[in-house]
């Protein structure tokens, strides 16, 4: 590859001095090379020019493309997700909402079986141990004082 590029400067090279010797042997030369590399020069500016407007409606289509694919795949899938989230949104209120009523029915429960049913209970097991004490202590008493006369 090195071998090409070499023949390549190489080539550009006599072609400079060529044209440097010419120009010099023959001043109408200079003339007609100007003119032509004024052509040369606008026939490569109408070139660019063409290719600008071609890259710029290339990505003027791009643009088209990936508005219209948003607009009839994009949105109503965000639509759809809306709609789904709002729905989700709902049964989660809803959710909260029995839970919370439940809350209030287990907290109303639990104060009624507190007031009407444990604590009865509580109240018999108390005077219940009460009478076991007062009859352990009535025992013992009547246990002590043999002992003590004896």
């Amino acid at each position: 590859m090195g071998k090409w590029i070499g023949i390549g400067l190489a080539v550009v090279g006599i072609v400079t001095v060529a044209f440097i010797v010419v120009a010099a042997l023959f001043p109408d030369f200079r003339v007609a090379a100007r003119d032509i590399a004024i052509v040369i020069l606008a026939v490569f500016q109408m070139i660019a020019a063409i290719l600008t407007i071609a890259l710029l409606l290339a990505i003027l289509y791009a643009v088209r493309m990936i508005r219209r694919l948003a607009r009839d795949t994009v949105a109503p899938k965000i639509d759809m997700l809306s709609a789904k989230v709002d729905l989700l949104l709902d049964t989660t209120r809803s959710i909260t909402d029995n839970v919370r009523d439940t809350t209030a029915t287990v907290s109303t429960t639990t104060v009624y079986i507190a007031e009407q049913a444990v604590s009865p209970v509580i109240r018999v097991a108390g005077l219940i141990a009460g009478v076991r004490a007062a009859a352990r202590f009535l025992a013992r008493r009547g246990a002590v004082e043999e002992v003590d006369k004896g």
